[in-house]
């Protein structure tokens, strides 16, 4: 499946881009970061900005949720295995260092990673966002405990 949505990490500004690979890909990979080990609840998620907020438990049904979004709001598809914070953060990171993500209007982000793996080698979608950039640095903040000031 093709994305519809421009994929183009030079589209967002270059300020933003910076912070994604700091705050996200840089602070994961040196293990800088605490990632909140609490199990994942949805409410706590969608109260930040109003994401709407799909948790998907079998990889083989992200195809469908995704092919059905149509929403013009704030979204987030996931899939999870283990623990669901730890898991969306590395989904984001996963995104991120490999450049599936974009910008077709200002102020907003479009993240769709795919992956190629399995015993198929089948490529499949692990994470769908269409965010504005403000709730994906509140969201991260969420995820990640260490910029917390009670940590």
């Amino acid at each position: 499946m093709k994305s519809n949505y421009s994929l183009n990490p030079f589209d967002v500004p270059a300020t933003f881009r910076s912070y994604l690979y700091d705050q996200i890909v840089l602070r994961y990979e040196t293990k800088k970061i605490f990632i909140n080990q609490g199990d994942f609840n949805k409410k706590c998620i969608e109260g930040i900005g109003g994401i709407e907020v799909i948790n998907v438990r079998k990889l083989s049904d992200m195809e469908r949720f995704v092919n059905s979004y149509r929403g013009a709001g704030e979204s987030l598809i996931f899939y999870t295995e283990g623990r669901g914070y730890e898991c969306l953060f590395k989904r984001f990171r996963d995104s991120f260092a490999h450049g599936h993500y974009g910008s077709d209007k200002r102020g907003w982000i479009t993240v769709w990673h795919r992956y190629k793996g399995g015993k198929d080698g089948m490529e499949v979608t692990r994470l769908f966002a269409r965010l504005r950039q403000t709730t994906l640095k509140e969201l991260v903040d969420f995820l990640d405990l260490s910029k917390s000031p009670n940590k």
